[in-house]
């Protein structure tokens, strides 16, 4: 049996919404995130509709909080949930934390410089680059084609960029062209990709930074 993939991302958190980069670093979700993963865990319930699945997420605080969230309406037990450390967030390293891309750039322009020269492997200071993401992400994808079945991953925006990217065999600049939705998840299915939109209440559009 092919393999689906439902991918979500973690709600809207503190640090999204002023614009903090977070990395492997944690802020708790706001109440707009909650809101988020609610709608999202009601819409994919829906999708799955008793159907067997596997649930897998990043190990993270936000993730393990939207995962919670999105366990209760599928009618699975947080314990049950397997942690995978592959699906953490990029890790900016050193600036884990730092209060936003011009902050970094303003007050270190020559890791500026060497990331706008090679975006993919460009390496944050003590850090990873989009290659080493790509790099654990992908035996993990290559897991669940093997497996088959239905896997629902609840990760992060960087990480699902890149693996919805080695999914559908996009090239690097395609990959960061994609968007990292928290009022919408994705299905990949025999080779295709499915936007799937959720009904937030009062939702003005979420933050995207890492």
């Amino acid at each position: 049996m092919a393999a689906t993939i439902y991918l979500l991302r973690h709600g809207e958190t503190t640090w999204n919404r002023s614009g903090r980069l977070q990395g492997q670093l944690d802020a708790p979700l706001t109440r707009l995130g909650l809101a988020q993963v609610d709608a999202a865990g009601r819409a994919l319930a829906g999708f799955i509709n008793g159907t067997g699945f596997r649930m897998v997420a990043s190990p993270l605080g936000r993730t393990r909080q939207s995962a919670a969230v999105v366990a209760e309406h599928l009618g699975v037990d947080y314990e049950a949930i397997a942690w995978d450390d592959r699906l953490k967030e990029i890790t900016l390293g050193d600036f884990d934390g730092v209060p936003g891309w011009h902050a970094i750039d303003r007050a270190h322009p020559e890791e500026a410089a060497r990331r706008n020269a090679d975006p993919w492997n460009y390496r944050y200071p003590n850090g990873e680059s989009s290659q080493d993401v790509q790099d654990r992400v992908r035996p993990f994808l290559a897991e669940c084609h093997a497996a088959g079945g239905v896997h629902v991953v609840v990760a992060h925006g960087v990480v699902n960029k890149v693996m919805r990217g080695l999914y559908l065999g996009l090239t690097r600049e395609q990959t960061f062209a994609l968007d990292r939705p928290q009022d919408a998840f994705h299905r990949l299915e025999a080779g295709t990709e499915a936007r799937i939109e959720v009904a937030v209440p009062d939702s003005p559009r979420a933050e995207t930074t890492v």
